[in-house]
């Protein structure tokens, strides 16, 4: 019976990796999953993750739109682990919020033109159809660009900043659990030895021999 129970209990740690899909909104979800015992990095997550995807949205009857992507690797006492934002989309879905993204993206540029007319002739004092008032529109693009691509910086730098974070955390929290082994280690070794060294203080025997006769007592 114990060998079956560790048989099983063997198969159980080291068997596949394991994951869950999970509703986010109406039409998106996340995909958790779990590596096995002798996973080290999080490759066999991700791709438990995405057959999980795949099969979820061929029964939703439309194919996956992989998004965000997020994994770690195992370490002590932490399995590796995948989390996957995704999306069940078909070609027509896809169209049509492609569609509404472009027609968001015109009408926002289409009000910032407004906007930036409206500075230049209200604010600079510039004349419409006028060499200077083009400069200043033109000018006022530029910054508009510039300020674009500074948040996207700042965006990439706050997601490269919270990765670091969180490998930190990580780092940290594998060498607490380190140094907690090896706390409980050192303890054990001192008991072991506090016992071997009680065990050999509390029994003596000494020897005495009376003719062909050898007595031993041990207290």
């Amino acid at each position: 019976m114990k060998i079956i129970l560790a048989a099983a209990a063997f198969a159980i740690l080291t068997g596949c990796a394991s994951g869950t899909i999970n509703t986010l909104s109406e039409s998106r979800y996340g995909c958790s999953a779990t590596g096995s015992f002798f996973d080290f990095s999080a490759d066999n997550a991700v791709e438990t993750c995405r057959k999980k995807i795949e099969q979820f949205c061929q029964r939703n009857g439309a194919p996956p739109v992989i998004g965000k992507i997020m994994s770690e690797p195992s370490g002590p006492a932490r399995y590796a682990t995948a989390d996957i934002n995704f999306q069940c989309m078909s070609a027509k879905d896809a169209e049509l919020k492609q569609k509404q993204m472009d027609d968001i993206k015109n009408h926002q540029m289409k009000a910032s033109i407004q906007n930036a007319k409206a500075t230049c002739q209200q604010d600079f004092g510039f004349t419409p159809n006028t060499p200077e008032f083009g400069n200043c529109l033109l000018q006022l693009q530029q910054q508009r660009a510039e300020d674009e691509r500074a948040k996207a910086y700042r965006d990439a730098s706050d997601e490269r900043a919270e990765a670091a974070l969180a490998q930190q955390r990580r780092e940290a929290a594998d060498k607490n659990f380190m140094g907690a082994m090896q706390m409980i280690n050192d303890n054990n070794n001192k008991n072991l030895d506090r016992l071997n060294n009680g065990a050999s203080k509390n029994i003596n025997c000494t020897s005495s021999s009376y003719g062909a006769t050898v007595q031993t007592n041990c207290y």
